[in-house]
């Protein structure tokens, strides 16, 4: 009896002794506490750790990135180029000593021979153009007129400090504003590329938010159409140079490549919140705040615990374009200037944006309804509709035999608004914000210092400066612009309103002289001076 106690007193004793070895092993083997970790290594992420780094605060950082290199999605549509606007990208490329060159642009290409033409959306030039009867060129002129003064009237009511709440289907409200077809589906086009959503999938607040946080409609049309200076660094047409720059200031050992950050929990140890961040292959690290600079796509894929952010509806990928394929293409010699065209082409109708990037080089933009992983059959698919494309509208027949053809194909990135910060503790970055000129690199580069003001605000707040708060801020109050009654009347005057009114007015008209016709068939000799029977 006494020899039974004793042995169970030896194993509760060996017992509690493995489940204080275990703790002590769990102690030592927990991953050492970051002050703030950065998920993401495309330019937001590394403008965060750079703004990070420079204050030599002592401040213990780490970057993740899921692919092998830094960078991100450059290359992209709207991340191609800059302009003299977008000062926060202009300020970092003087600050770093980048160069800046000016891109082929449709106003200054020009030939001595000849004047050259670019293809727009309104049937100026190109294959679509009109068969040259008047009513058609009447109706293109009122297309043009019609879409020009709604992009005044969206921009005068996006930019304004508070925009009022309209629940209204922005597709409904296309309708409503336009009259022409034709105008409706360039607006659904543009809407699409820009939000990454279509009309029936937005308020109308929502799309004016989103087109708010681009600067204005006016400046993403003349951004994919060329119409004005656009900037890109030297001989780096795609930003290596930038990335590189970022990656050397802060340090290539402070960044983690090929790790794919899955899962975010955030507990609760010595009454502070604490951010563990797990991989695809199960590795841990910890971090009393995280700054999530990845994009909209890739941040629906991570797993947030306890709670999860409120994000914005994904979008509908069943309605039609759901995918990019930016694509670059090198020919001997200029053909398109030999007959007669810039090289740029902006055609809604044939979801395609092109322009002359290089000596002998056009890059552009072809949207496809290809959904999930494209294979090599679909891929050359895109590259034989996009020389088809380029031979029909430059109407050339040596553009489908190219000396080099590059496609990279992405879901068309969607835009959202989330909280900046969540839990006090996760710091939202890149396109995730509503930053100026969002999903530009003008937007990338100021969430990127938005979101290290937000942690140093939490980390070192005496490191921050009056100025650094201020310019952090999402909107500028110098592009919010006073309308004047005059461009006010300008924007509510439009050919659908007229419409609707002068079919009104006809029909009312119609039906009085139909009243009148009756009228006097029933007692036209009365009027005659003759008495009904």
């Amino acid at each position: 009896m006494f020899h039974c106690v004793a042995t169970s007193t030896d194993e509760q004793h060996q017992q509690t002794s493995t489940e204080h070895m275990k703790v002590n092993d769990d102690e030592q083997t927990k991953p050492e506490l970051l002050d703030l970790a950065i998920v993401g290594a495309g330019i937001s992420g590394l403008m965060a750790a750079r703004t990070i780094s420079e204050k030599h605060a002592g401040i213990q950082f780490r970057v993740f990135e899921k692919s092998a290199h830094p960078g991100g999605l450059l290359g992209g549509l709207k991340t191609r180029w800059i302009t003299w606007h977008h000062f926060h990208a202009v300020n970092l490329c003087r600050e770093l000593n980048i160069p800046l060159t000016t891109v082929w642009r449709q106003s200054e290409v020009s030939d001595t021979r000849r004047s050259l033409q670019s293809i727009g959306p309104f049937g100026e030039s190109g294959p679509t153009k009109s068969d040259g009867s008047v009513f058609a060129s009447v109706r293109e002129m009122l297309v043009r007129l019609e879409c020009t003064r709604f992009m005044s009237e969206l921009d005068c009511l996006c930019t304004v400090k508070f925009i009022p709440r309209n629940s209204e289907n922005m597709d409904h409200f296309l309708r409503k504003k336009l009259l022409f077809e034709a105008s409706r589906q360039f607006f659904r086009f543009l809407i699409k590329i820009g939000t990454g959503f279509y009309p029936s999938e937005l308020t109308v607040s929502d799309c004016l938010r989103v087109f708010r946080s681009m600067s204005s409609v006016h400046d993403l049309y003349g951004m994919l159409t060329l119409q004005n200076g656009h900037l890109q660094p030297v001989g780096s047409p795609n930003w290596e140079v930038l990335v590189e720059q970022l990656v050397s200031r802060i340090g290539h050992e402070m960044v983690n490549y090929s790790t794919n950050i899955v899962q975010v929990e955030i507990s609760s140890e010595q009454r502070r919140e604490i951010v563990s961040l797990t991989d695809s292959t199960g590795k841990r690290w910890r971090a009393r705040y995280v700054i999530m600079a990845v994009s909209c796509l890739d941040l629906l894929q991570i797993s947030f615990r306890p709670t999860q952010p409120l994000y914005f509806q994904q979008p509908n990928s069943q309605l039609g374009l759901w995918s990019m394929a930016n694509f670059t293409v090198r020919y001997p010699a200029p053909y398109w200037r030999d007959h007669g065209y810039t090289g740029c082409i902006f055609s809604p109708a044939q979801c395609l944006i092109c322009y002359e990037s290089g000596h002998n080089q056009l890059s552009g933009t072809y949207f496809s309804p290809l959904r999930g992983v494209v294979d090599d059959t679909e891929r050359h698919l895109i590259r034989d509709t996009v020389l088809r494309l380029l031979r029909t509208n430059f109407d050339c027949r040596t553009m489908q035999k190219p000396l080099e053809c590059s496609v990279e194909v992405h879901p068309i990135p969607f835009y959202f608004d989330v909280f900046p910060t969540f839990e006090r503790c996760v710091i939202f970055a890149s396109t995730n914000v509503s930053c100026w000129y969002r999903g530009f690199i003008n937007g990338s580069v100021q969430g990127g210092i938005r979101a290290a003001i937000l942690a140093l605000l939490e980390i070192r707040p005496q490191t921050i400066t009056f100025r650094e708060v201020t310019d952090m801020q999402c909107i500028h109050f110098k592009y919010f612009q006073r309308r004047s009654a005059t461009e006010r009347f300008w924007y509510s005057l439009n050919l659908a309103s007229a419409s609707r009114f002068l079919l009104g007015t006809g029909a009312a008209l119609l039906t009085l002289g139909v009243c009148r016709m009756l009228y006097r068939a029933e007692f036209g000799g009365w009027f005659n001076g003759e008495m009904p029977v």
